[in-house]
């Protein structure tokens, strides 16, 4: 209801309608009191009675005593002021235009949700029938054309009687009434209402109707009377637009105010109607030119669907409208990082009224559109959201616009550049941020004023009268000023001077652009001095000492003078630098450039041309061992060690080449070219000394470079190769990867050893390069072995300390792995011990992201270098490879076996894979099983062979052939130089249950041992190359798990005592010997090794 305080009058005599309409009004109108009465009489009693005033009346149409429209007819016969709403049943359209014609406000169809819509019904029908009584205060004044005096008369009492607010003028007929009326709708007619009886004189009531109403075009309301037969006169009058009709029966003048009422009201409501069309036929033209979007959603619960969309979408947007009401036609075209925004901000809208809120939307050509939507609720009566109207509207070029703005002026106040805006007559208008900062002015002391004020007084009248000239002449101006800070300082500046027009393209102002020069001109000077000078010790570097170089020779031309390039170039600097770190490398770089530099007269010029390479212009030299003498003077500067801040000692050593002016060379490229080919030949020989220019070194710098030039050109001409190197399995002797070794085919050469060429790779930065082809080429292989249906192996490629340093190596492996489909898993990379040391932190950094990658990384080379546990223990490796050096002498030198078989046991207790390089014989394959090697690789089962060489071995299944003794076997090995004495300790020892070996001499014994599991040895004293106390020295330390006998016939005895003493020997046997007793002595040897040896052996395998 309305206010939320209305009385209700409810005509119902069923209980269940009563109180279902009952309820359904405390629902919605909690406020609204009820009153409910079960039968007409009731009814008009309580209307009679002394008691509040009643607001609406509802009223049923059925009743036990009469009809709801009996009291319809109650209430209006008696003018009672009370709004009146019927309730019909379902499809009783007849009964509802019957109450609407006898003067009920509304009615309600009795059928679905009416319960629901009762609230708003009856408030409704309230706000009609006041605004009906307000309208009703009026005079309604009435032209009635009536032939019968005694018809109109008793009208005219009847209207005075029960019906004042009419106002009656009564004319004879059609002719008279057509007067009395406007000839066209320009003039306002003086009635509200005509009333036409049909049986007029002249014209009858329709042609004066028509009159009316088609040829003057007056919109004023005509109501018919009529005798009773005359349906088809009603018909046409209807035909013709008439409002209503009355039949001339009894009782006909009480319904005529009634009538006339009604048809007032249904003209008003059809002019309303024309101009509600004539408002959306306007807002049709308006919104077919407007870029406002409108919309209609319905509110269900919290749920919101389309209902409408105004036809300009398809413009705007490119949606046709019916596409728009889809249920999730909206959401999905929402921004999808704005969706959520969107979703929480209308979840509060039916509890705010309304929202206004932007967000980004898709058009049907998918382009993203800033819209702003404004969304506003509407509520029936008791105050329930029914609908949502709302407004699109494109705003995507004016935040484009607001963006632009928002950029340049930040743009204005974050540049580094000062901003000067001033007027036509010079004022000062606008100034930036960096202005104040760079001038020291601040934005208030310069608004108004002339830009003259910051003026240095270094440019004449001239200078300024010509940049006028210019800024008129062509709206332009760009030059360099000098002008004055807050604070007095005169400073250079780069200024652009712009006339600005205005719309009409008109000068509006002049703006000023310029960037403070004094840093760049003080870098200038910076830059400068870096371009000439080296940074680390302030010598001359290349391109000055180049010049100082050219200017020495030119004089020494002139004057027909001598002159010496001394070339100094630093030994094994780089290994020296990595060994300290850069910091102290550099501390040592400085150091050694200051020892050089005090040795050197000061009319010399030195300079650095390299990281680790000094020169020296030795002017007015007059032989060449004047120029020996300065360069062995250069070197035994560095003899004595520098001692660097940390309290280390480091020793410097150089190779020092000599060109000589005129012979070596008339330009400075000529005889820095030559020079480098003598220090050259000094490192040749071995560094730490000085070498003079020959023609014959200029020719191996030559060679040196056209083998250079043919690397550099080796990929791109397809001539660099793979070798594999197959890596098998110690267990089983089965191939489980290979090592690809990289060969240059060089044209005209032949195959070109790694030697010759891999360090002048790493010399020029071409291993970079080179190495890139070597990963892509590995995985190219492998993918073609694995299409093959070979046998899938894992192949590791060397990585030199350059590539592993670039920080490129992870997007280098995987391009190749993606470019060829190949696993990581598939792929190794073997890097040596010194690139990591070199920076182990960032070693471990880099290792660890390659260990992510999903390749397997192998330290090489380890036990070759500086290692260091600690470092050991982080770097992120699966396998450790021993060093072919130490593998070479494993057999019968105890350094180099006990540092493999250390290698071993660490990488086995760091749960790591060992791998034996320049494996070549089956001793030392012996030796490296017998100490539990994993894995090798040497010539003994295969050099580094092609691929379509290494594919054979694979798909053929080749293996390596390992012989296994039996353990169980109880060996003997004894050792002599005399073939017989080793056939008659063999006949002593027939038949004991021994494997005995046999061996000539010790080296031979030593290859033996490596083979076999021996427990016993038993080996002469006196023997060529090496005697058995020597011999045995070096098993203990090779096999020490061994019980060691020796045997004499000599009496010399010291060697044995002390071999004895160190646990090299266990017995001390004589000869000649006595049978039983030799015999005795073996089997207590065997049986030392059953009850000591083995079980140490066993528990520390275990």
């Amino acid at each position: 209801m309305s206010t939320g305080s209305e009385r209700v009058l409810y005509l119902e005599d069923s209980a269940v309608d009563a109180d279902l309409g009952r309820r359904a009004l405390a629902r919605s109108a909690p406020d609204t009191v009820i009153e409910i009465v079960p039968t007409v009489g009731a009814a008009i009693a309580r209307l009679q009675a002394d008691a509040p005033a009643i607001d609406v009346i509802l009223a049923d149409l059925r009743l036990p005593d009469g009809s709801g429209l009996d009291l319809l007819a109650h209430v209006r016969a008696h003018g009672l002021p009370h709004a009146f709403v019927v309730l019909t049943g379902s499809g009783d359209e007849a009964s509802a235009l019957a109450a609407l014609k006898a003067g009920a406000d509304d009615y309600l169809g009795k059928h679905g949700d009416y319960a629901d819509r009762l609230g708003r019904v009856l408030s409704n029908a309230l706000e009609r029938f006041r605004n009906d009584l307000a309208r009703k205060g009026k005079l309604i004044r009435v032209l009635y054309a009536e032939p019968s005096r005694f018809d109109a008369d008793l009208t005219l009492r009847h209207f005075a009687e029960h019906a004042p607010l009419f106002r009656i003028d009564v004319v004879p007929d059609g002719e008279e009434a057509l007067k009395r009326l406007p000839q066209n709708a320009d003039e306002t007619p003086g009635y509200d209402l005509l009333l036409l009886d049909y049986q007029l004189p002249v014209r009858n009531a329709l042609e004066v109707a028509k009159t009316v109403r088609d040829q003057r075009g007056l919109d004023l309301p005509i109501v018919l009377v009529t005798g009773h037969g005359d349906e088809d006169v009603v018909a046409a009058a209807l035909r013709l637009g008439l409002e209503d009709y009355v039949v001339k029966n009894s009782g006909y003048i009480e319904r005529l105010p009634t009538i006339l009422e009604n048809a007032l009201r249904l003209a008003q409501l059809r002019r309303e109607q024309a101009r509600l069309r004539d408002s959306a036929t306007r807002m049709t033209y308006l919104l077919s030119a407007s870029q406002t979007i409108l919309y209609a959603l319905r509110v269900d619960g919290e749920q919101l669907s389309p209902t409408w969309v105004s036809d300009n979408i398809a413009r705007v947007m490119g949606y046709a409208p019916a596409d728009c009401l889809a249920p999730d036609w909206w959401l999905t075209h929402v921004h999808a990082d704005d969706r959520r925004r969107v979703l929480d901000a209308q979840t509060d809208l039916l509890r705010r009224e309304s929202l206004t809120h932007e967000y980004r939307f898709l058009d049907a050509m998918g382009a993203v559109r800033w819209l702003r939507d404004d969304m506003r609720v509407v509520r029936d009566g008791s105050r329930k959201p029914i609908e949502v109207i709302g407004s699109w509207n494109d705003l995507t070029v004016e935040r484009a616009f607001t963006e632009r703005q928002r950029l340049h002026a930040a743009a204005l106040e974050s540049t580094r550049d000062g901003v000067i805006v001033t007027d036509l007559a010079g004022a000062i208008i606008s100034v930036n941020a960096a202005f104040c900062e760079i001038t020291g002015y601040a934005a208030a002391e310069v608004i108004g004023q002339n830009p003259r004020l910051l003026q240095s007084g270094r440019h004449d009248r001239a200078f300024y009268q010509a940049l006028w000239a210019s800024l008129l002449d062509s709206g332009h101006w760009q030059g360099e000023l000098w002008n004055r800070r807050a604070n007095g300082e005169i400073y250079p500046q780069w200024a652009t001077l712009s006339v600005v027009n205005d719309d009409a393209g008109r000068p509006s102002h002049y703006v000023c652009v310029f960037t403070d020069l004094t840093k760049l001109k003080r870098s200038e000077r910076l830059a400068d001095r870096l371009a000439h000078y080296d940074p680390l010790t302030a010598l001359p570097n290349r391109l000055l000492l180049h010049s100082l170089l050219q200017h020495a020779l030119d004089r020494a031309h002139r004057e027909g003078g001598r002159a010496a390039l001394l070339l100094v170039n630093l030994d094994q600097f780089k290994s020296v630098n990595e060994s300290l770190g850069h910091l102290l490398g550099d501390e040592l770089l400085l150091a050694v450039a200051v020892r050089l530099n005090a040795r050197l007269r000061q009319e010399d010029t030195f300079g650095r041309l390299a990281a680790d390479e000094f020169a020296a212009v030795l002017e007015g030299t007059q032989a060449a061992e004047h120029a020996e003498s300065a360069a062995r003077d250069l070197l035994a500067a560095l003899a004595a060690p520098f001692v660097l801040t940390d309290g280390h000692e480091a020793y410097v050593r150089a190779s020092v080449g000599i060109s000589l002016f005129p012979q070596d060379g008339a330009t400075a490229n000529d005889m820095l070219r030559n020079a480098t080919a003598a220090t050259q030949r000094a490192k040749d020989r071995g560094g730490n000394q000085c070498a003079l220019y020959t023609g014959e070194l200029g020719q191996g710098a030559l060679e040196r470079l056209e083998t250079e030039n043919a690397l550099r050109r080796a990929s791109s001409q397809d001539e660099l190769r793979l070798h594999y190197q197959p890596k098998v399995d110690l267990a089983n002797g089965m191939i489980v990867g290979a090592e690809a070794l990289l060969r240059w085919q060089r044209p005209d050469v032949g195959l070109v050893p790694p030697a010759s060429f891999i360090p002048l790779a790493e010399r020029t930065g071409l291993i970079v390069p080179i190495g890139t082809w070597v990963i892509d080429e590995a995985c190219r292989q492998v993918r073609a072995w694995i299409d093959a249906g070979l046998p899938a192996v894992k192949v590791a490629v060397n990585v030199s300390a350059r590539q592993f340093a670039s920080g490129e190596l992870e997007s280098v492996l995987s391009a190749a792995f993606s470019r060829h489909a190949v696993e990581p898993g598939m792929f190794g990379l073997e890097l040596t011990e010194s690139m990591l040391m070199a920076s182990p932190e960032q070693a471990i950094e880099r290792l660890l992201r390659l260990r992510a990658l999903g390749v397997s990384l192998s330290l090489d080379d380890f036990g070759t270098g500086y290692s260091s546990l600690s470092y050991l223990s982080r770097f992120p490796v699966d396998e450790l490879k021993i060093d072919r050096s130490f593998v070479e002498d494993i057999v019968s030198d105890p350094n180099a076996a006990n540092i493999a078989t250390s290698v071993i046991a660490l990488a086995h207790r760091m749960q790591l894979k060992v791998v034996a390089e320049g494996v070549e014989t089956d001793a030392q394959l012996g030796y490296l099983r017998q100490n539990r090697c994993d894995q090798m690789q040497g010539y003994l089962f295969s050099k580094p062979v092609p691929a379509d060489d290494f594919a054979r071995l694979i798909g053929e299944g080749r293996s390596l052939a390992i012989a296994n003794a039996p353990t169980d076997a109880r060996t003997l090995l004894v050792v002599d130089d005399e073939p017989n004495i080793l056939s008659a300790i063999r006949r002593v020892l027939r038949g004991q249950g021994y494997r005995v070996l046999t061996a000539e001499s010790a080296q031979a014994g030593l290859v033996l041992l490596a083979s076999n599991d021996v427990q016993v040895i038993l080996s002469d004293q006196r023997m060529p190359q090496m005697s058995g106390t020597e011999f045995l020295g070096r098993v203990k330390l090779l096999h020490p798990d061994t019980v060691r006998l020796v045997i004499s016939g000599y009496t010399q005895l010291d060697s044995i005592i002390d071999a004895v003493n160190e646990g090299a020997i266990y017995k001390f046997l004589t000869k000649p010997w006595d049978e039983d007793q030799l015999r005795e002595h073996i089997r207590d040897a065997f049986a030392y090794y059953e009850a000591i040896v083995k079980p140490r052996v066993t528990g520390s395998r275990d």
